[in-house]
């Protein structure tokens, strides 16, 4: 998916700009998870937010839409 493409991209280059690398991170399996948590359900409202912007057309929307360009 792009948008995970997207937020990979993201959190390297902020991970990069305070100089954060798997060798300077230490921290305990308690706050992986927890991260881990977090960013799921960041991820899950995102695509709730997505779905629900996207907009379905009927045929009979789409019919209307025909007549109304003619």
């Amino acid at each position: 998916m792009d948008m995970q493409k997207l937020m990979n991209v993201m959190v390297e280059r902020v991970l990069a700009k305070h100089n954060v690398t798997k060798d300077t991170v230490d921290i305990s399996q308690e706050e992986k998870d927890r991260i881990r948590e977090v960013v799921e359900n960041i991820q899950t409202e995102v695509n709730d937010f997505l779905d629900n912007q996207t907009t379905t057309v009927t045929d009979e929307e789409s019919s209307e839409d025909e007549e109304n360009e003619s």
